[in-house]
């Protein structure tokens, strides 16, 4: 689990190193496919689990995934008190052991309305938010400013890493020369 976690091995790769490490020893080995699965119970595990009802949540939210008609509605969490000890008096940004995921939602339709009501259903399991991040695509946009009218304590918060990528693209007018100039720096 570690070396996919942590070290960011592919499945396939992590079922070569245990194939490798156990050559010697004639033992069976788990598969790519059991490594998966794995895998799978303990994003299950994070996602079910109760989360901590604290009133000093930041959420990242993204609609991430298309697949069709549907989007996948996910919402990460960083307390403001974890920030303030772990984060900011280093100086780094989050990294993904950082955040919590506090929701992950398949949705048919995301009009703003919808993506009020999951956020207000979320905030009824874990508490009130401080901020909301997110990018401005136009559902999501209008979701959390609906909520902000219900909540006008929550502070909704650009993503910067969408400004700068959509500086970059207007820029460039593509992702692909931006990329390929920096990688043969």
């Amino acid at each position: 689990m570690q070396q996919v976690i942590v070290c960011g091995g592919s499945l396939r790769g992590v079922e070569k190193n245990f194939k490798l490490s156990a050559s010697d020893l004639e033992i069976s080995t788990p598969s790519f496919s059991s490594i998966r699965n794995w895998l799978g119970r303990i994003g299950l595990y994070e996602l079910q689990k109760e989360k901590e009802y604290r009133s000093d949540w930041i959420f990242i939210v993204d609609l991430t995934m298309e697949l069709g008609k549907q989007k996948c509605l996910l919402v990460l969490g960083v307390t403001q008190e974890y920030l303030s000890e772990y984060v900011l008096p280093f100086n780094r940004g989050l990294q993904h052991q950082d955040v919590e995921v506090l929701m992950l939602e398949i949705m048919d339709s995301t009009r703003g309305d919808l993506i009020e009501e999951k956020l207000s259903k979320l905030t009824d399991k874990v508490g009130f938010p401080l901020q909301i991040i997110a990018d401005h695509g136009n559902d999501l946009q209008k979701g959390i400013k609906l909520y902000t009218q219900k909540n006008p304590s929550v502070i909704y918060t650009y993503d910067v890493t969408h400004a700068m990528a959509l500086i970059l693209k207007h820029e460039d007018g593509q992702f692909g020369k931006i990329s390929i100039f920096y990688s043969t720096l």
